[in-house]
């Protein structure tokens, strides 16, 4: 994905400023030009859909936590037009549009400094944040269209974060280093993953990755001015239900994180910025309890839900994850996952990181995944083909179950009810709308 490669990129780097309760780390002179800032992303917080899990239900009715961006620069200290801006924002996923009017922005007021080649913008992939800023059709479907004031709010808030950052820039130091949380995810699809190679299936530890890797950025006197942690987790703590924006268990990580090292600042305003990205995120749920039926009434109430295809009496609506703390609230889930990454990374920031040294460059390409040709380790030339969802699409996952009788892990081109090959062939727009 877009946040590993400028991860490597950002390898070649590092950054300065204060904190209260943060060591100080020991490393070589300073190479880079460092610079963090946070802003404000947060669109209309009710009457508007959200996005992340498509339902048509899930109508903003009030705040929970406010969205933000937070910016992180490194430059070449020798050679200062060689940078990078890594943008982590709390949305679902980030949008060619929205991508196109932060360039836009940022490239007039620092000509030649952040251009569409230096500017990598990723979401944290939360569920419950203000929808309708996607220029895609489908996710505009549930979100009934284009909402201007979400992708406005996006682009300023984002904008401001980098502003911020620049204005910070100052000399210093990278270093990286990792741990594992446990506790914090688990995959969502267990069986699926026995189906890869014994052989390849005994190099892991588990079935889901819970490394935390993080690159601190510290001030030419060893004081951390920030970080950027990568760890895989869905931002799925707040169940579909959930009619409150928020930026789900990475902002709650964010937050707590910022607010230990500058408790005497109102959240959003510290000058410590710690970004909580996500990674290698795949099926990892925070759902940690595992998926259970919730079917008050029916025999199988409370028993765990089909393991293959994650279904209750044979549809998927009652199979639901549960998060640690369910039995309070789907916010106090939130709260248990997000503390887990703060603790993690805490533990990170305070033992001993690698020092990071080299050049910054970066790299940005647009590939069209479509009909694109490529060669075999056989040398037969081979082709992809245009992006497609199969019927399994519409089961949804344990942590947002689909609709109707569509299932999960069904491999079938025909579905188990005929009804549905009929709407997709004489109604295409309806079935878009089905499937999410």
């Amino acid at each position: 994905m877009a946040s590993a490669l400028w991860y490597l990129t950002a390898l070649l780097a590092t950054s300065p400023f204060l904190p209260n309760g943060v060591p100080k780390v020991q490393g070589v002179s300073a190479q880079y030009l460092l610079g963090l800032g946070i802003g404000d992303i947060t669109g209309p917080v009710v009457e508007t859909n959200m996005m992340g899990y498509a339902s048509l239900s899930q109508t903003d009715t009030g705040l929970h936590m406010r969205e933000r961006s937070r910016a992180f620069i490194v430059a070449d200290a020798s050679s200062p037009s060689n940078r990078i801006v890594f943008i982590n924002a709390d949305i679902a996923m980030g949008d060619t549009g929205v991508r196109r009017s932060i360039v836009s922005q940022l490239s007039s007021q620092y000509p030649g400094l952040y251009t569409n080649e230096n500017i990598a913008f990723v979401g944290t992939h939360q569920h419950s944040g203000v929808g309708g800023y996607l220029e895609n059709l489908l996710p505009q479907i549930t979100a009934l269209g284009y909402v201007k004031q979400t992708a406005d709010a996006i682009v300023a808030g984002t904008v401001t974060a980098v502003q911020r950052a620049h204005n910070s820039l100052a000399p210093g130091k990278l270093s990286v280093g990792n741990t594992t949380i446990l506790d914090a995810n688990i995959n969502r699809s267990p069986t699926a993953y026995l189906a890869n190679p014994a052989d390849e299936r005994a190099e892991y530890q588990f079935d889901q990755d819970k490394d935390m890797t993080l690159l601190r950025f510290d001030d030419v006197n060893g004081n951390a001015r920030g970080f950027l942690s990568f760890f895989a987790v869905h931002g799925t703590s707040l169940y579909n239900n959930n009619t409150l924006v928020s930026s789900d268990n990475k902002g709650m990580a964010a937050y707590l994180y910022e607010a230990s090292v500058e408790p005497n600042s109102m959240p959003g305003n510290t000058t410590f910025v710690a970004g909580f990205t996500q990674a290698n995120v795949g099926d990892t749920s925070p759902n940690t309890l595992g998926p259970v039926c919730e079917s008050p009434g029916k025999p199988y109430d409370g028993q765990p839900c089909d393991a293959d295809h994650s279904t209750c009496g044979g549809t998927v609506a009652d199979c639901k994850g549960r998060g640690p703390g369910f039995r309070i609230s789907d916010f106090e889930s939130n709260r248990i996952i997000g503390e887990k990454q703060f603790e993690g990374a805490r533990t990170i920031m305070n033992s001993s990181l690698r020092p990071i040294s080299g050049s910054v460059k970066s790299v940005h390409v647009y590939l069209n995944m479509a009909n694109h040709s490529f060669a075999l380790p056989n040398g037969t030339t081979v082709q992809t083909c245009p992006a497609a969802m199969g019927f399994s699409f519409a089961g949804g996952t344990t942590d947002g179950p689909g609709a109707f009788d569509f299932v999960q892990g069904d491999n079938s081109s025909n579905p188990q009810n005929p009804f549905w090959e009929i709407v997709k062939v004489n109604y295409p727009g309806l079935f878009l709308k089905v499937i999410r």
